[in-house]
This record gives structure tokens, sequence and C-alpha cells, in this order.
């Protein structure tokens, strides 16, 4: 049976099927960024396998497709870095971004993937000292890069805000300091966190637990409102675009959401 993989634009819901290596595919080691080159016609998925914190994956491999030839590129990349697991990918205008480590380091870093150069280049190190065990997050926020973190102990989320990808600074855009906020996943998970801010700066955070998501809100300085967004097979391997907005919350019938207050 072939692997596929699927293209969709949730605007236009158009769709498009990338046939795959089923025999090379991994659902458990594989990250992917979707980006192009120059200009919006010339589309590319970025297909690469590398070691992460918790886990030593299969050989590493870098391939690119091409949706104009429908083919696949394998590049030539040798690691001298491992990803941080869960795996953290976002694109933005055209650039994917990941977070990377390097072992018996105490600072992650940003870097990028040139389509044109066909490598990976490091754009700055995280504003924060890395710890394996506090959650991370990294997302689009008003057109700029973005990374979340969260104290596994305190349970304070900080968003930062990186201005510029030609230097090295990062502002600090978001606290949040609620000692009983959930903790937004555990160390082996392998949910992302997403989060977005709504029209009124309040974060929207996602919370993965064993086999489910919720969505928590803030909507004070000691409040936040619960949703459970579904569930999910830990077994699976997903892209979600910033485009994707999350469900929204009801005005009426709220006798199923859970409500947190700080005492």
């Amino acid at each position: 049976m072939d692997t596929h993989l699927l293209v969709w634009n949730p605007l236009s819901e158009e769709k498009r099927w990338v046939k795959c290596d089923c025999h090379q595919f991994s659902e458990f080691d594989d990250a992917y960024s979707l980006g192009y080159v120059n200009n919006h016609c010339d589309y590319r998925i970025l297909r690469f396998r590398c070691p992460t914190n918790f886990r030593r994956a299969k050989p590493a491999r870098v391939e690119v497709y091409e949706f104009a030839s429908n083919t696949w590129k394998s590049i030539d990349i040798v690691f001298d870095w491992i990803l941080r697991s869960p795996l953290l990918l976002l694109s933005l205008h055209g650039t994917p971004y990941c977070i990377g480590l390097r072992e018996q380091d105490t600072k992650a870093f940003l870097q990028s993937f040139d389509f044109s150069k066909e490598k990976f280049q490091p754009i700055d190190k995280l504003p924060f000292t890395y710890d394996q065990s506090n959650p991370l997050g990294l997302e689009i926020l008003r057109d700029r890069v973005s990374v979340l973190e969260q104290c596994r102990e305190t349970r304070k989320i900080c968003v930062w805000v990186k201005h510029s990808l030609m230097t090295p600074s990062w502002s600090r855009l978001l606290v949040v300091d609620i000692p009983n906020f959930p903790l937004l996943h555990l160390p082996t998970s392998r949910f992302a966190t997403n989060y977005h801010l709504d029209n009124n700066g309040r974060l929207l955070v996602t919370v993965a637990e064993y086999r489910s998501i919720s969505i928590c809100r803030v909507i004070g300085e000691s409040q936040f409102q619960t949703m459970e967004a579904g569930t999910s097979r830990q077994s699976s391997c997903n892209y979600v675009p910033s485009l994707v907005k999350p469900p929204p919350f009801p005005k009426q019938d709220t006798s199923w959401i859970r409500w947190r207050r700080n005492k």
C-alpha cells in the first residue's frame, strides 16, 4: 500500500495528495514543513528526520518535495544538533523554522531551512535557559516568530516575539501567572503546543493529555476557561498551519465548561 501526504488549503478547500516512499516513511520520527522559493508559485515540502532529545531516530535524512515537478529530492546534510520533542515547526513567508538543541547545552536555538540553498541556518538562541521538562511552543503572532515557555513548577507562561530575524533580539510579549494553570504537555508528549492571541490580546493555548487535547483561554489575571477539543492518536503525524482557528467558545449553555479560579 502506498503512503501519501495530504496537503490542504483550509481557505480554498483545495487539496492534493503527495506520494511518499512507504518503506522510509516514519510517523514517529519525520518532521514536515511547507514553504516556497522566491515566489508563491514554487511550493516545496520539507521532510526530515534527525534525533530528538527523547528518541534516537532512524538514520538522519532530509528530503524536499517540489510541487512543480512532482518529485522528491534527497539532500546530503550532517546534523550536529537534535530536535526538541515534541517537534516544533512552523512556516513564515515560505521559510520553515524549528527549535534545535545541542547536547549538553543550556540554550536551545531557533533555526530556519533555506529552500534555495538547501540547508539549515541557525538564527538566534532562545531568550531563556533551556529546561527539557518545561513545555515549549512555537507559533506565528502578528506576522512574527514567537516562542512560548511554561515553567513546570510554577505553571507560569511567558510568550516572546522576535521582531527581526536578522538581529539577536527578543521581546517578552505576554506573561500568564496562574499557579493552578494546567501543564501544557508532559516532557514525553508527542503533541506540540499551539497558541494564539484573540482580538483582546488574551491567550488561547492547547493542553495535551494522554489521548486528548483541550483548549484553555485566559479570561482574567487569575481565571481561565477550558474546553475539550477532541481526541487524537499518539501515533499521528500532523502539521497544523496558523490559518486554522481554534473552535469558538459558546456564549450559552456553558455548564459543560470547567472553570478555574485562583484563590
